[in-house]
């Protein structure tokens, strides 16, 4: 469904994206996959010791199990490093965050117990977040705890989750 059809919440998260100076792609090939849409923003954060680039990759599944997601996710993510705008690696004055966002009508309880619970994979000054938009509920869900490792940008990366998306 583009985002310009009958999805609401996909709408409003454009919109959301847009206004908070995110550059939207819609329709965007990446391994085979279409996403819905990919958003990006590329800006100098005191907090990332430099300049942080953030994606939002949006995608929808007729059905989702812990496995594609992961394969989701991993693409995304090497969506968003092919994409960057820094010629700089990320841990010198970079980093790269990316949320690979899956929209799904319905998901299994133990899939959405797995995606609160496990940590997302480790990268050098990045980030890799998968997120699904549960549209029968109307839930996004989303790692829930915070490791060792990275710790201080968990709290503020739900916070940004949630106000990008909720």
């Amino acid at each position: 469904m583009s985002a310009q059809g009958g999805d609401g919440w996909l709408q409003a998260a454009m919109g959301r994206l847009s206004a908070q100076g995110f550059a939207l792609a819609e329709g965007v090939s990446c391994e085979g996959q279409t996403f819905a849409a990919v958003a990006h923003r590329s800006a100098f954060e005191l907090s990332r010791f430099g300049n942080a680039e953030t994606f939002l990759v949006l995608a929808e599944f007729d059905a989702l199990d812990r496995a594609s997601l992961r394969a989701y996710s991993a693409r995304a993510f090497r969506y968003a490093m092919a994409h960057k705008r820094s010629a700089l690696p990320p841990g010198l004055f970079e980093s790269v965050q990316c949320f690979a966002v899956a929209i799904v009508d319905a998901l299994d309880p133990a899939v959405a117990e797995a995606v609160r619970r496990e940590a997302p994979p480790k990268h050098w000054a990045c980030f890799e977040i998968p997120v699904i938009y549960e549209r029968n509920s109307g839930a996004l869900i989303f790692y829930e705890g915070t490791p060792a490792w990275g710790a201080a940008y968990y709290a503020g990366m739900r916070k940004q989750i949630r106000a990008l998306l909720g």
